[in-house]
């Protein structure tokens, strides 16, 4: 009977040493999970979405997102069994890169999903805006970080996760020129003469664009002429984007007194270089030429022979 109660008491103290023993230790021991597992992280957006272009300085395009943790490893059931249900996974979302000429944000920065061994999903949307330097119809893509911290329950622990996953996307066309008269739009001038004007064109766009030229009335008698189309380089491309374009009136020149004002009125159109069904704001210039003073067509040769004969006939006077 002795014995046993000295064998009870021993292994009391014992008890007793080897608990403080551990809880001495808890703080270095609670470090080290004794069950690991591993968070995973997967990202899946809308294609079509993605497909639409982004018309530089336009609205914004919307690429709905998905984003999806699970938990592996081989113990990775018993830690959600701890885990799972008492927290969510918090996944941090951002745009990690993005050409300098665009705008991309993530929204909302963090959604929450369950901790399982399947796949939990959260919905997000990326937006998408250009400005003017966007290089037209050349494939972009931006970048998208998720990170999950890690979770830890009772002697057990889910390990953090970073994931980058890419999303396409196409800059539109931006169809706009700028322009001016230097030399301005009104001329007076003779019959005979004509009015000489100065077109100064600057592409805007973000591509090679071609304008179309057309005079959209041209009066009885009065001849007005433009080259019929041109083409500006882009300035995202490294090229020329400015040129001068004469317009050309000739008044009518018949016979008599002339005081006769008349518009003109010159369409401007610009469109993509590669696909001239993509065409832009139609632009409108009005010139006025006004034709002031005597003509004398066909009468040329007559005052000149006149005058010819008159010459001689004063020379030959001097002589005697």
């Amino acid at each position: 009977m002795k014995k046993n109660l000295r064998a009870l008491k021993a292994s009391f103290v014992m008890g007793i040493l080897i608990a403080g023993l551990f809880t001495a230790f808890l703080p270095t021991a609670s470090a080290v999970a004794l069950l690991p597992a591993q968070g995973n992280l997967k990202m899946e957006f809308d294609t079509d979405a993605a497909k639409q272009t982004v018309t530089p300085l336009g609205a914004p395009i919307y690429i709905p997102i998905k984003v999806s943790y699970l938990v592996s490893g081989i113990v990775a059931p018993a830690v959600v069994g701890i885990i799972g249900g008492r927290m969510p996974a918090m996944i941090e979302l951002s745009v990690d890169q993005a050409p300098e000429w665009c705008t991309a944000i993530v929204s909302p920065g963090i959604v929450s999903t369950e901790v399982s061994t399947s796949y939990r999903s959260a919905n997000a949307t990326v937006t998408i805006s250009v400005n003017e330097n966007a290089p037209a119809f050349t494939q972009s893509k931006i970048r998208i970080k998720m990170h999950a911290r890690a979770l830890k329950g009772l002697g057990c622990e889910i390990s953090e996760v970073t994931f980058y996953d890419e999303i396409p996307f196409t800059p539109g066309y931006s169809p706009v020129i700028s322009f001016t008269t230097p030399n301005g739009n009104f001329k007076e001038i003779g019959p005979g003469s004509t009015a000489n004007f100065n077109i100064h064109l600057e592409n805007l766009g973000n591509a090679p664009t071609e304008v179309t030229f057309k005079v959209l009335n041209q009066p009885r008698g009065w001849s007005p002429n433009i080259i019929s189309m041109t083409t500006l380089g882009s300035k995202v491309l490294g090229e020329e984007t400015t040129k001068d374009i004469p317009f050309v009136v000739q008044p009518p020149y018949n016979f008599g007194y002339h005081n006769e004002r008349q518009s003109f009125q010159v369409s401007l159109t610009p469109a993509y270089y590669r696909d001239p069904t993509l065409t832009g704001k139609e632009y409108i210039i009005t010139f006025v030429v006004h034709s002031r003073g005597f003509s004398t067509p066909g009468f040329e040769m007559v005052f000149a022979l006149t005058a010819l004969i008159g010459v001689a006939f004063l020379a030959k006077r001097m002589e005697k």
